[in-house]
């Protein structure tokens, strides 16, 4: 995909920013990464890379394995945002998804301002800890990390083998078997206070992840507790003006879907107007809900 977003302005300072948050947020540069993104031939990929490192020498380490430029612990201490720090990185991963392709939100800073973020990031993860995870990912390698979880508030090692990078809501998890627990769960990157990639291969993967793999129905209807021109406003909103609508999702995200919607599970303690919508078919779902 060829962006379009180096237009006006100093274009070499935008080039450098661009290949800045590729790096922090990826760990790594590469002739191929920025092909992809950029439309660019091998060549002018290179030069790219060549005038990046030019500028910022210290900032990446070559790694003859990955054939890659990766993030050196100096590019994190003092690349952009390093002393603004948590909300200067909501903008710059939020640059980061729009470069990559994923929509985030639009920011305080976009020329254009019609369209709002209704709330801001309250937990955003550290683009080391969002790199190392990626890296984990993409190499299926382990990682150790050092968490806080409620459960367990106070830092505690884990070994774990991710498999893929979650945004649910407002905060980022990574869904990882652990080792130490022997299963797989959740882990939200912003409780992660530190991680090492490991040399050690992954000890599962996401095949092996049965609640990863399942494929669960969400059949959502109105509340049945609302009035008759409230249910037909909820369909109308909802539903295309039919009767429900049902969503297939995994089964390890099914909680966060439920979270994320706001539909009752228990329609007699939970209530409109908190909530407007209900999950008709609990019994097939509730095996894959949070636990209460």
């Amino acid at each position: 995909m060829v962006l379009r977003m180096i237009v006006r302005g100093d274009i070499q300072q935008q080039r450098l920013t661009l290949l800045a948050s590729i790096l922090l947020w990826e760990g790594r540069l590469n002739n191929a990464r920025l092909r992809e993104l950029f439309g660019l031939s091998s060549v002018r990929a290179s030069e790219w890379i060549r005038e990046f490192r030019e500028k910022h020498p210290d900032w990446t380490e070559w790694n003859s394995k990955t054939r890659s430029y990766h993030a050196s612990l100096e590019a994190y201490r003092t690349g952009p945002n390093a002393d603004l720090r948590k909300q200067s990185d909501a903008l710059s991963l939020s640059q980061y998804l729009a470069l990559v392709g994923v929509p985030h939100a639009i920011t305080e800073s976009s020329p254009s301002r019609t369209i709002w973020a209704a709330f801001p990031e309250l937990s955003v993860p550290s683009p080391r800890i969002f790199a190392l995870m990626s890296e984990a990912i993409r190499a299926r390698r382990t990682l150790q990390i050092t968490y806080r979880s409620m459960r367990e508030p106070t830092p505690h090692q884990r070994v774990i083998s991710p498999h893929s990078l979650i945004r649910a809501g407002r905060r980022w998890h990574a869904r990882a078997f652990c080792s130490t627990n022997q299963d797989f769960r959740d882990y939200a990157l912003g409780r992660i206070e530190n991680a090492t990639l490991l040399d050690s291969p992954s000890e599962r993967v996401d095949q092996d992840d049965a609640a990863w793999m399942a494929k669960v129905r969400v059949r959502l209807v109105a509340h049945p507790d609302l009035t008759p021109d409230q249910e037909s406003l909820i369909r109308f909103e909802y539903f295309n003006n039919t009767a429900a609508r049902v969503d297939t999702c995994r089964g390890a995200l099914i909680g966060y879907f439920i979270q994320d919607v706001r539909a009752a599970i228990d329609t007699k303690s939970q209530q409109p107007p908190d909530y407007q919508l209900a999950v008709a078919n609990i019994e097939e779902v509730r095996p894959w809900l949070f636990p209460s």
